[in-house]
């Protein structure tokens, strides 16, 4: 019965405790308050809220150089102008952010720091231990991205997120969508401090009078009995096994580290998807994913929205023809 009255603005305490003790289980955190949780519809919920604690229209935000396209739109929605910051294999370079922060003068960063989108870069240890020294040193905001670690960390050890290692300049978004369907559309936001914990919850409170209990509750109830896991471990083998046929078939230029999209780098990422697109495949079109719209680096191939794996190889043989 609970279920169907008003719900608490942040969630239920229950489902935010259970989604913590997953965060600590599955993502690598050590420690996660759940009084600093917020249940959001979807990460990319979470990420909205985030942009509009931590920036105002005009504002200069910085992102990697390929970043995630939704994120992108949202902040120019919002007239956020975005700068991108420059990358090599293991995600975001420590001088070129701190380059950045003081030529453009923006006061807040956005990372994905495991398995980005859409390069699949995993930042190791001591890359995220001197982004987070130039994130104190520039006084920046961090908004952190987190879709995608429990299949990283999938029979791993774990790396500690950014919101460990700047807990009070962390905006940290994640969600269960890449795990358990993005048509449960369960997020959460684990905000720094109580106030602007206050905030995001009277966000959800001013525009919808609090978010729909029962999905979440489910999903807490998966965390909590198990069910969750086993979801978890059948997809981690089927993408293992999709990550190597794009390896087999594509040959070692493509990255495909076991996740849900695999990268390949190319400096005709357009002319690829042309190509592709005239022999009936499609791959995530490239340009949105470039900071600037423009230097474009790559090409995003998702592997996971084909259920049927054989069409995926043939899509596979069809862009090994074109690249």
């Amino acid at each position: 019965p609970d279920l169907l009255a008003y719900p608490s603005m942040e969630g239920s305490f229950g489902a935010r405790e259970a989604i913590a003790g997953w965060m600590r289980r599955r993502c690598g955190h050590i420690a996660v308050d759940p009084r600093r949780l917020v249940i959001t519809l979807g990460a990319r919920h979470a990420l909205s809220l985030a942009l509009d604690e931590a920036c105002a229209p005009g504002d200069t935000l910085l992102v990697e150089s390929s970043t995630y396209h939704g994120f992108r739109a949202s902040a120019e929605a919002r007239g956020i102008r975005i700068a991108g910051v420059g990358m090599d294999a293991d995600g975001v370079l420590p001088a070129e952010l701190k380059r950045m922060a003081l030529t453009t003068g923006a006061r807040c960063v956005y990372l994905q720091p495991t398995l980005q989108n859409p390069t699949t870069a995993t930042m190791p240890l001591a890359r995220r231990r001197e982004i987070a020294m130039v994130i104190a040193e520039c006084d920046l905001t961090l908004i952190e991205g987190d879709v995608y670690s429990p299949l990283a960390w999938h029979g791993r050890t774990e790396l500690p997120p950014l919101a460990e290692l700047a807990p009070d300049r962390c905006l940290h978004a994640g969600g269960i969508g890449k795990v358990l369907g993005p048509g449960l559309r369960v997020g959460w936001l684990l905000l720094p401090d109580d106030p602007s914990h206050q905030r995001a919850a009277s966000a959800i409170r001013l525009a919808t009078d609090g978010l729909p209990a029962l999905f979440p509750s489910i999903v807490a109830g998966w965390m909590a009995n198990g069910v969750a896991d086993i979801l978890l471990d059948n997809l981690a083998d089927a993408m293992a096994e999709r990550n190597a046929l794009a390896r087999a078939i594509l040959g070692e230029g493509v990255i495909a580290v076991n996740g849900l999209h695999a990268w390949l780098p190319s400096g005709d990422a357009v002319g690829i998807e042309a190509r592709a697109l005239a022999r009936g495949v499609r791959v995530t079109p490239s340009r949105p994913l470039a900071a600037d719209g423009e230097h474009v680096v790559g090409v995003r191939l998702c592997l996971g929205a084909e259920e049927d794996i054989g069409r995926l190889e043939i899509a596979l043989r069809i862009l090994a023809d074109v690249r």
